[in-house]
């Protein structure tokens, strides 16, 4: 009977502690709701403010990255037409391939001034894509000087580029908007002024694609206060206290943007949600009253406890992907064109980044008159595979600048990796000498895929010379192989994310496609290759997650230089 007693007492004491757990949560959280929907309905004017000054940023950001693609695409055909100022008749292809690339570009012009192309005459090649979306391409020579309308002589004094007023495409009948870029021959001498063309409708189209809530209005103006997107009537025909206005600059642009918004529908937004708030707190009240005993007796203790390992565990695992994100970021170069000054030589490289990071590097630096270029692949993937790509990033570089013959750099680098390699980690690593004089190019393979050579625009393997990967065996002897390149080679290098991307149905891309791409581009620059082959990797996968990372350097070798 004692031991009855106390079972009910016990039992007794366990149903009061529950109750009075049960009542004092729900009377904190309860109390803690009220509070909160007090000082919302308090500060909802603050809450106004910071989601338009959200939107606004958000917004910004997106446009003022739209048009930076326009004016990279823009600068890589002034780069090219500088080197085609004697014969602008090659310009057809490379405009007509921007144009289709670039979805944001109804067209592209480039007009060369009298002292090119036709001989006492200003004289523009062009391509645009016309209404039934076809790229039509020509070239139009003016008795005089083009239209002023054209910025010919505001781009030649200021001697940079810049963003025209809106006017109308003589050519496409359009409104648009360019971007004006001065083209320059090789001595420096103005040659003529390159245009892209965006329509006012695209921009209206994009920048309405952005809007984040339908009853936020945009406009856009540029620095001399001329409209590129207008804002609706509605919002026009609203009084000044029923709007809530913001606007910001689009970075270098000068382009002003203003959002503007209905203050009643917001606040309307603003009432809907007190409401909801107290509906909930009276669900959570029922809620709390029925399963919070239940949850603390059964369920919440050793749940928690296993939910905090999951957590805690995942925590180290997100950390070691962003550490080694961030490394493998930071080593690789990011200038684009990496030697302007340099006129017999392209170089152009991407990482396109996967979900799990790996261990993929690239890099590329000149001594003298000898280009040093390297790909590499680590084995696995997390911080260890990051810390060992970084390591052969810092061994290339200082053992290559300080040696000229490539198997001697790829024996002193493995010996390095070899030393205190405990989680047996190795790379697969593919390392170039060019010298820029002659074309010589020596280089070593150790266990990487083999290059792609592009000449007259037909692509083959490059050859290879056998050659275990690094960091597996101190004593193995690397063994170099040269081969000169021509002007106008184009020389891929890639790591297996390329050619091992999978679509959905888990096919794999293979090499021919990719030869096929570089190919279909081997008269444009190094980032037309790269950008092609990347474009139909993304094509093949489908919107499938990569498993690897796609890296590609490109290197292309336009003439000899003394």
């Amino acid at each position: 009977m004692a031991r009855c007693n106390e079972a009910m007492t016990k039992g007794g004491l366990q149903i009061r502690m529950t109750v009075f757990v049960t009542s004092a949560v729900l009377l904190i959280s309860t109390a803690v709701l009220v509070i909160m929907a007090g000082r919302i309905s308090r500060d909802y004017e603050r809450m106004l403010d910071n989601r338009i000054s959200d939107d606004l940023v958000a917004i910004t950001r997106n446009i003022e990255q739209r048009m930076l693609r326009i004016e990279d695409a823009t600068r890589t055909i002034v780069n090219t037409a500088s080197l085609l100022v004697e014969d602008i008749s090659d310009l057809d292809s490379v405009l007509y391939h921007t144009v289709y690339s670039i979805n944001d570009i109804l067209g592209m012009s480039i007009i060369y001034s009298k002292d090119y192309g036709f001989v006492g005459k200003f004289c523009e090649r062009y391509a645009y894509l016309d209404h039934n979306g076809r790229i039509l391409s020509g070239t139009k020579v003016y008795e005089g000087e083009p239209d002023a309308r054209y910025h010919w002589q505001e781009c030649y004094d200021r001697e940079t580029s810049m963003w025209s007023d809106p006017t109308e495409g003589e050519i496409s009948g359009l409104d648009i908007v360019c971007y004006v870029m001065p083209v320059f021959d090789d001595e420096g001498e103005h040659a003529g002024v390159s245009y892209s063309w965006v329509p006012l409708s695209y921009v209206t189209s994009f920048v309405t694609s952005y809007k984040i809530r339908e009853d936020i209005d945009i406009s856009i103006y540029n620095g001399n206060g001329a409209m590129l997107v207008a804002p609706d009537d509605y919002i026009l025909k609203l009084s000044p206290d029923d709007l809530i206005v913001r606007e910001a600059e689009i970075g270098h642009l000068g382009w002003k943007v203003i959002l503007s918004a209905d203050r009643n529908i917001i606040e309307e937004e603003v009432r809907k949600r007190l409401v909801s708030l107290g509906v909930m707190i009276l669900l959570m009240s029922i809620l709390l009253v029925l399963a919070i005993a239940f949850v603390v007796r059964h369920v919440a203790r050793p749940f928690a406890r296993r939910q905090y390992l999951i957590e805690k565990e995942k925590a180290v695992m997100d950390n070691e992907m962003q550490l080694a994100s961030a490394a493998q970021k930071e080593l690789i170069p990011h200038v684009s064109p990496p030697f302007p000054e340099r006129k017999g030589i392209d170089i152009s490289a991407t990482l396109y980044p996967a979900r799990k990071v790996g261990g993929d590097l690239y890099d590329y630096f000149i001594l003298g008159n000898t280009l040093y270029f390297c790909i590499g692949d680590v084995s696995g993937k997390g911080v260890q595979a990051s810390l060992f790509m970084a390591a052969t990033h810092y061994l290339f570089r200082s053992v290559a600048a300080g040696n000229t013959a490539a198997a001697d750099v790829a024996g002193r680098i493995n010996v390095s990796l070899c030393a205190d390699n405990e989680n047996c980690r190795f790379i697969t690593f593919w390392f170039g000498c060019l010298d820029l004089a002659s074309g010589r190019l020596e280089y070593v393979n150790a266990g990487h895929g083999a290059p792609v050579l592009v000449r007259n625009g037909k692509a083959e393997f490059f050859p290879l010379s056998d050659n275990m990967p690094l960091g597996i065996y101190d004593g193995e002897r690397y063994i170099s192989r040269s081969a000169v390149l021509l002007p106008g080679d184009i020389l891929l290098l890639y790591t297996d994310g390329v050619t091992e991307a999978m679509n959905p149905d888990e096919n794999v891309l293979g090499p021919g496609p990719m030869m096929q791409a570089a190919e279909s581009v081997s008269d444009g620059s190094a980032s037309d290759v790269v950008g092609k082959v990347l474009e139909r990797v993304i094509q093949h996968t489908s919107g499938a997650e990569l498993s690897d990372d796609v890296t590609m350097l490109c290197v292309k070798f336009i003439k000899t230089e003394s």
